[in-house]
């Protein structure tokens, strides 16, 4: 790449090609997505009139896994993982759109000779400043030289992942900037009168000191209300707004579990006692080809490990009885175990070292991995330092940030590869593995004390349903299922005359990702999203499971039926009349304590109530409750029996003390801080107000 001077003189073009974002830039997210996705016409969301499309979103969303992989390599991406991965790209995305859209029409935009002073100016933008790269590593400050330097070198790297990390790094930054004015027309938009300031500053500091009864609506005797239907209908017209719904429906289902049977478990012991013999007499070359072929536990870990820190009990009795073997035993519920002392060395108990990692790519193979981390190893043994080039090439961004330093850790810690190399006694400071991460350059540079160590292989077999098992409970779940659709006989009467158990849940909507009680469920709910009402599902598997579901009620678009909210509106207005019967009871009741003494119910003293703190010690939230003591205490009625009805209850009060707002001199200290208050949540309000304005459809239910 050109020096810093001649790129300021192609900054029209730099900017148009100079993205991964800081997270990127920082972390390395260099992953290219698999394109996968429907028709090009497909789409899988609208916002402001723009489609979406299904493939360029899908892009996204595995660049978003990939990068997942690389900052968790040891975490499996589940369907729990990849939904929250989805479901954060989307959010961004959507953002990304309304903001551009936003920011166009108010014309914040970021001139060429402003980037660059924000680059390497005199006043750097804070996010450049603080990329480990561009510090001093003595002082830790910005030294403006090293992007300069960065930037110059930028073409050395045969990968082009340097060009690209920037390029990403910049696109990031030029949106942040562009949010940040944003964010400044809104801040500064926000303005505090001195009425406004001097109200605020009465509601903070107005304490009012108060005792109070709680009386429960369960005071009146259900039986002494009653409500009509008349009522029911009159209320439920009044309020018909809150009974607004999106089209969602109730399902019910059975589950059959599959589980092993007796003649599943002996043929797991004998599958695994036929291999003992082989087992017993491996070759240091044969292990990991024969355990990876004979063994159901993917996680293995044959790690050199002290005595003590075995967790296997019979690992320990090996090692005190000087056996070589000992299986096959239980060494869970379900699974099967042999196991054999393979080796015993003295070996350093941690060490401590850094690395550099190449992760090929579908443009980068791994033959041209290995070239790269031939010439970074060249340049290191030329005098270059190992941390510099760590942070300039290393796709671990974790650890280049620091050098490429991994700090001291313990064996098996690290993949066995990676392991291997740092903790074996044949071993080199400067040294490169194959993982499953890439190619790695390891420096190391400490080893502590040499400690007795054993390696100990094992083979688990895990008891498992065979496919006799399961299809003797798919046989089963099929005829249920045929029971119903066939001879007309009920969900419910079946259910029950199976003798089986009845899950259900309700107001399931299309954009759902599990039922209820059934993990990675999404394909019943794609089901539920198009079956009708009463009807019957096919066998669903999920996981060692069978389930048959039935669509019990569907909710549609629109206003709730009076019918199915019945019940809840008769107990609003059950509580409304025993409210009044409570009020009109003690209408005259003199103090508190002779109400404490008719109704048992406790008095709860010097309760504070102030306009700022609506949660009420030892009641609760009540914002009536609060605003009538606040009312009541500026009508010179200290000492009187007030009364209200409120949300949860009916309370009786009286009000004992208030306090003097003090006068200020100058209300700009208030002013302030209530500004500042709204700048807090100026830009997330502002963003809620332009997301609700710009139509976002979202059709993702669709395809996932």
């Amino acid at each position: 790449m050109a020096a810093l001077e001649n790129i300021r003189k192609r900054s029209v073009l730099l900017l148009s090609v100079i993205g991964f974002a800081m997270l990127a830039f920082i972390l390395g997210d260099f992953m290219q997505s698999q394109r996968s996705g429907g028709p090009s016409s497909s789409t899988v969301g609208e916002v402001l009139g723009e489609k979406i499309n299904i493939q360029n979103f899908q892009i996204k969303v595995e660049e978003g896994i990939e990068n997942f992989k690389i900052q968790n390599p040891t975490s499996s991406v589940d369907q729990q993982t990849t939904v929250q991965i989805r479901n954060q790209i989307w959010d961004q995305y959507i953002k990304e759109l309304i903001l551009n859209n936003e920011f166009s029409n108010l014309g914040i935009d970021v001139t060429d000779d402003e980037f660059f002073e924000l680059l390497q100016g005199s006043n750097v933008h804070p996010e450049i400043s603080k990329v480990p790269a561009f510090q001093d590593p003595n002082t830790g400050q910005f030294d403006r030289s090293r992007i300069v330097g960065y930037l110059k070198n930028i073409d050395t790297d045969p990968t082009g992942e340097a060009k690209t990390r920037w390029i990403s790094f910049q696109k990031y930054l030029l949106n942040q900037i562009k949010e940040s004015k944003y964010n400044d027309l809104l801040q500064n938009s926000m303005y505090v009168t001195k009425p406004e300031a001097i109200e605020r500053h009465a509601e903070k500091n107005y304490d009012v000191s108060f005792n109070c009864i709680t009386v429960p609506f369960s005071y009146i005797n259900d039986s002494l209300v009653s409500v009509s239907e008349n009522e029911i209908n009159i209320y439920y017209k009044e309020n018909i707004e809150d009974y607004k719904q999106e089209e969602s429906k109730d399902v019910d289902y059975v589950v059959f579990n599959v589980v092993y049977s007796a003649e599943d478990e002996l043929e797991t012991q004998k599958s695994i006692t036929n291999i003992v013999n082989d087992f017993k007499n491996l070759s240091d070359t044969d292990v990991d080809l024969f355990v990876r072929r004979n063994t159901d536990n993917t996680i293995s870990n044959f790690a050199y490990k002290k005595e003590s820190e075995f967790d296997d009990p019979k690992f320990k009795e090996l090692l005190t009885n000087n056996v070589d073997f000992i299986g096959p035993y239980k060494n869970s519920e379900n699974s099967f175990r042999i196991a054999r002392i393979f080796s015993t060395e003295f070996r350093p108990d941690s060490v401590e070292a850094q690395h550099i990692l190449i992760t090929p790519k579908n443009d980068v193979p791994l033959d041209s991995v290995n070239k790269i981390i031939s010439n970074i190893r060249d340049r290191i043994d030329k005098g270059e330092d190992f941390g510099t080039l760590a942070q300039l090439f290393s796709d671990d961004k974790g650890s280049a940030i620091k050098g490429g330093d991994l700090g001291w850790f313990k064996e098996g810690v690290m993949v066995k590869e990676f392991n291997d190399a740092c903790f074996s006694n044949n071993f080199d400071k400067l040294s490169q593995v194959n993982t499953q991460f890439g190619v790695h350059l390891i420096n190391i540079t400490n080893r502590s004390r040499l400690v007795k160590k054993h390696k100990v292989i094992y083979i688990d077999r895990f008891v498992l349903p065979s496919s006799e098992t399961f299809n003797k409970y798919y046989s089963q779940a099929a005829q249920f299922a045929n029971e119903i659709l066939n001879n007309n006989i009920e969900f419910d009467s079946l259910v029950l005359s199976s003798n089986l158990a009845k899950r259900s849940d309700s107001k399931v909507k299309k954009d759902k990702e599990n039922i209820s009680g059934l993990p990675n469920s999404r394909e019943m709910v794609k089901w539920l999203s198009e079956a009708k009402e009463n009807q019957i599902s096919e066998v669903f598997q999920f996981e060692n499971s069978f389930v048959v579901a039935y669509v019990k009620d569907h909710h549609k678009k629109g206003y709730i039926d009076i019918a199915n909210v019945e019940n809840s509106i008769k107990s609003i207005l059950s509580n409304i009349k025993k409210s009044e019967q409570i009020l009109s009871k003690f209408e005259n009741i003199e103090n508190l304590a002779q109400l404490s003494k008719e109704t048992s119910i406790k008095t709860f003293s010097d309760n504070i109530a102030n306009m700022t703190k609506l949660n009420i010690a030892g009641i609760g939230f009540e914002p009536e409750l609060t605003g009538h003591i606040i009312s009541r205490s500026q009508s010179n009625s200290l000492n009187k029996i007030h009364m209200i009805s409120a949300k949860n209850a009916v309370y009786f009060y009286e009000i004992k003390s208030f306090t003097e707002v003090p006068v200020l001199q100058d209300y700009s200290a208030e002013a302030k801080e209530f500004s500042s208050e709204y700048i807090m949540y100026s830009s997330n309000s502002a963003y809620k107000s332009l997301n609700k304005e710009a139509d976002v459809i979202d059709n993702r239910s669709l395809f996932y």
